[in-house]
């Protein structure tokens, strides 16, 4: 899909939106990497300062950039919201402990440059666990950091689990576990206990050591179709196309591969990452992120920009 249908769907929203909030500079590089997955307010407009149809709108860039699938995800984690809301007080409508409610008409729409002209430009949709950035480049599109996250993982009725919005990216990463032979499935074990949280955390860069594992270079049969098949779970998630180089990839799990139990996984590679985790609440809170270390934010098509545009 080309960049067309994106561009319309932002300068949509720009006419029908006359609020200084919605477009920062792109040149405000601090801003532009400040990414997070919990409830807090962010620089933009929320959707609680919305009409009706100007929400419509707003998600309609969402639904231009994200695939169908994708997009149900996230509608389905922001409607969570108002699970938790009902898990956690009862239905009673006060406040959590750190001030702030379960809310969701708090999430933010947020420009960066401007999309009607010549020069690099973004958009960031974010609230609580979900965060998605495009940036656009001379006609190209990098789409990552890429986050959802969902509490709970499961929403449980009776004996019986009702709704799981990540299920794929759990049940897929376990499956590739599963199905490694024993050599493989010791070096893709890292460690008995599952981190607290993804390593990556929400830096701006990828910065920390995510060494180890089994590489998918190695793999061989069913493993390697879960392997791929994981890999495109989650460059699937968007319309655009991802030039995804898994040649240095690894895929390394901790915790335990019971389902219900702390785990944690991800494929790591000098140009594609994934972390997924399932630690918090009782093993019922999940975090997934992609992310390309080389493009987060679109620094690789910059740099291209930079040195064919201005010599740089």
């Amino acid at each position: 899909m080309s960049v067309d249908r994106l561009k319309e769907a932002v300068l949509a929203l720009r006419v029908a939106l006359d609020d200084e909030r919605l477009v920062l500079p792109f040149d405000n590089e601090q801003e532009r990497r400040n990414w997070m997955y919990w409830p807090a307010p962010r620089q933009g407009v929320p959707f609680s300062d919305l009409s009706s149809d100007q929400q419509q709108l707003a998600f309609g860039i969402v639904a231009a950039v994200l695939s169908l699938p994708a997009y149900a995800k996230v509608t389905t984690i922001i409607g969570l919201e108002e699970v938790l809301r009902e898990m956690e007080l009862g239905g009673r409508g006060r406040r959590r402990p750190d001030g702030l409610p379960r809310d969701p008409s708090k999430y933010f729409t947020t420009l960066f440059g401007d999309a009607g002209g010549i020069g690099p430009w973004g958009w960031r949709f974010e609230g609580h666990h979900v965060s998605l950035h495009v940036t656009v480049v001379d006609g190209e599109v990098a789409s990552t950091p890429c986050f959802l996250g969902s509490n709970p993982a499961e929403v449980v009725h009776g004996d019986r689990v009702v709704l799981r919005p990540l299920a794929e990216e759990e049940d897929t990463g376990r499956a590739l576990l599963e199905a490694l032979p024993a050599d493989q499935r010791k070096r893709a074990l890292i460690d008995d206990r599952a981190p607290d949280d993804i390593l990556t955390f929400n830096s701006p860069r990828v910065g920390v050591d995510l060494s180890g594992g089994v590489a998918l270079a190695d793999l061989s049969g069913s493993a390697r179709s879960i392997a791929d098949a994981l890999v495109d779970l989650h460059v699937d998630r968007v319309k655009f196309p991802v030039d995804t180089d898994t040649s240095d990839v690894h895929f390394a799990w901790a915790g335990s591969p019971e389902r219900g139990s702390h785990h944690y996984y991800r494929l790591s590679g000098s140009r594609f990452l994934v972390e997924y985790d399932n630690t918090q609440n009782d093993a019922n809170h999940a975090h997934s992120v992609w992310r390309d270390p080389a493009n987060d934010f679109g620094d690789d098509l910059l740099r291209r920009h930079l040195t064919e545009d201005h010599g740089a």
